[in-house]
Formats: structure tokens, sequence, C-alpha cells
């Protein structure tokens, strides 16, 4: 299996070295890799040229944000499998082989994640999967902060994290087209793993953890400021329930989403990017629902 590696990279200088030593850790079974700059102006850009030529780097001069970016490196990549890697996470040895060996095992599966573990504190889970908590309308990364022991076995999982998942590459095409990128550029950024996950599942394809794939995660190497993470974060979360729930689930998630709007509504009164998240949620909301017809009726 061919695989391509997917980088998106803002600000990232003081990440990518050790990012990208972990990629070279991973052998000849990596045949690309692909890096998109968002604008960097921190030296990330010319690090990647003066340090790691044989990366093909585009660099676009604006932040065309995590789904963005990794919709124009999997225009270019050739592999059979396509892997996205945050800058702030370095792969363990042997971790690529162990996931495609996961792929290999089910045609079906079109998904593998690792087991990411708290740069700082390694013997904690910084995410094994994404679980969804459909009553109380929650996605959470499964055993965050949780002993990394008790996360050994193998298992399916509802999803994978977008920090680091190996995708098989016709999964992602399959549920894409004219209408619809792999990833959901609307979103820019947080819950586009979510938003791929719920589509992966819905055409069929199902996703694995492999305890054995291990990686370091220190978060926070998109380089965005707290009000512009929470910004998205809020923003979006309406969105993807609309684009992807059920009708069952949408009314079985309708107290937790009510809960969350009034909590974050509140919140909104001190804080003006909280306002500005719940009034462009609101102006979204007809596109989402576009979205949700569209992708029902598998016209991506």
């Amino acid at each position: 299996m061919r695989v391509s590696v997917s980088i998106v990279t803002h600000q990232s200088a003081n990440q990518i070295d050790a990012c990208l030593a972990g990629v070279r850790k991973q052998g000849s079974i990596v045949d690309e890799v692909f890096v998109v700059d968002s604008g960097s102006t921190d030296g990330t850009i010319e690090r990647l040229r003066e340090r790691h030529p044989y990366v093909s780097l585009d660099a676009v001069g604006s932040n065309v944000g995590y789904a963005g970016g990794h919709n124009r490196n999997f225009l270019c990549a050739r592999g059979d499998a396509f892997l996205v890697l945050n800058p702030d996470v370095v792969l363990g040895a042997g971790h690529v082989a162990t996931l495609c060996g996961a792929l290999d095992e089910d045609p079906r599966r079109g998904a593998a994640g690792g087991r990411l573990l708290h740069a700082h504190a390694p013997e904690r889970i910084d995410s094994a999967g994404i679980g969804y908590d459909r009553w109380y309308t929650r996605f959470v990364d499964r055993g965050r902060g949780l002993p990394a022991s008790q996360y050994r076995r193998d298992e399916d999982v509802w999803g994978t994290c977008g920090a680091a998942t190996l995708y098989r590459s016709e999964a992602l095409a399959s549920v894409s087209g004219p209408e619809e990128s792999p990833f959901a550029e609307r979103l820019f950024m947080y819950y586009e793993d979510v938003d791929l996950a719920w589509r992966l599942r819905r055409a069929g394809w199902q996703s694995r953890f492999c305890a054995d794939a291990t990686a370091l995660h220190a978060r926070g190497g998109s380089g965005a400021s707290v009000p512009f993470s929470e910004y998205y974060l809020v923003r979006n979360r309406l969105w993807v329930s609309l684009r992807n729930a059920s009708r069952g689930e949408l009314l079985r998630e309708l107290p937790g989403l009510l809960g969350f709007e009034l909590v974050k509504a509140v919140q909104a009164l001190g804080r003006p990017h909280l306002r500005r998240a719940l009034f462009d949620q609101c102006r979204g909301i007809p596109a989402a629902l576009q979205a949700r017809h569209r992708l029902a009726k598998g016209a991506v």
C-alpha cells in the first residue's frame, strides 16, 4: 500500500522538524509528503525549504484552514492511502505500517487511527478515536486524560481523530464529488474529522482503532488563539449535526443542542467572538440544510 502524507502548517516552525522526523521513521511505506502552508510568518516555509527539500510544499499565502489544506493535498496525492497529520504530532516507529495493516485486513475499513498520547504526559491518552454520545450530543476524544494502559485493544470505533488518521483513498473519493470535497471546507477548522467520519459511516465504511500505532500529540499546532479556536468550535457544532444526523438522531440530540446553545448565548454576553460565532452559525443554517439534502441523496 502506497501512502501519501498530508500536513497543513500555520505558524508551525517549532513543531515541523519533529513531525517530519517521525514521518521519515516510517520508512519506504511513505511514498510522498505534501505540505500546505497557510500563510505562516514564523519561518515555517523557510525551514521546510532548507531542511526538508523532499517535501512537496504549497505555500498558499493565506490561511485556508485544515479542510482546505488537506483537500489541496488530496488532489495531488497518488497513494492508495492518505495520512492526514497535524504538525504537532510525532509518529512512533511502525505507526503507518500498523494502520496500513488494519486497512489491508478488511476492505470495508475506510479509516484507521492509532493511540495518540499526550506529548507532555505520554502515560495518558490524548485520543483513542472519536466517540459519539448520542444522548448528550457530544463528540469526544475517547479516553482523553485516562491511563494509556486502558487502551491496549484494537477495536472498531465511531470515527478517528483528524490529528493523525490514515484514510483509504478510495473511501475519501467515495464521499467526494463536484459539490463536496473529502474535508468540509465550510467548516474551515474543527469538527471536519467528525463530519467526515459521519459521511464515511453513511457510505458503509468502518473506522478502526489500532493500539499498537502510537504517536505523541502536543496540541496547539494550529497556531490559533483561544478565541479564534472557540469561534469555530461553537459555530460548527450545530452545522455538523444538521449536515449529517438522521431525523431520529436530531430528535435525540435536540435537548443537548439547545442546552449547548443556551450556555454559549449566556457566555457570549461578555465574549464578542462567541456573539459572532452564534450569529454566523444562524446565517449558515440554510447552507447546512442544503448540504444535508444533497448528502442524504448521495449527490456529493
